[in-house]
């Protein structure tokens, strides 16, 4: 790694792809592939346009993330990659679903 990396935020995650099932959203996504990653903030929104909120408290290590939600609730969810020296990617692609 060089100096110059520790200040470059990740890339995006790709692929994230909500699976709807009864009271929940299970996410996944494609792993990062920088060397310093930390992990990966899972951000939520009541709408479309809403303000995305972070709903995991720091960066988590898996590339699934499954959120308990009341039966047809629809949210807008979007993942953030974030390196080993704090710094965040851009938001993923915002997706959305409705829990069964």
């Amino acid at each position: 790694m060089h100096n110059a990396d520790r200040y470059l935020p990740p890339r995006s995650t790709t692929g994230l792809t909500p699976i709807p099932s009864e009271g929940a959203v299970t996410l996944i996504w494609n792993p990062n592939t920088e060397g310093d990653l930390a992990g990966y903030v899972v951000l939520r929104a009541s709408g479309p346009s809403g303000a995305l909120m972070p709903l995991t408290p720091g960066p988590i290590q898996l590339t699934t993330f499954r959120d308990t939600v009341a039966r047809g609730a629809r949210f807008a969810y979007a993942v953030k990659a974030i390196d080993k020296a704090g710094n965040a990617s851009l938001e993923s692609a915002r997706v959305e679903e409705t829990a069964r």
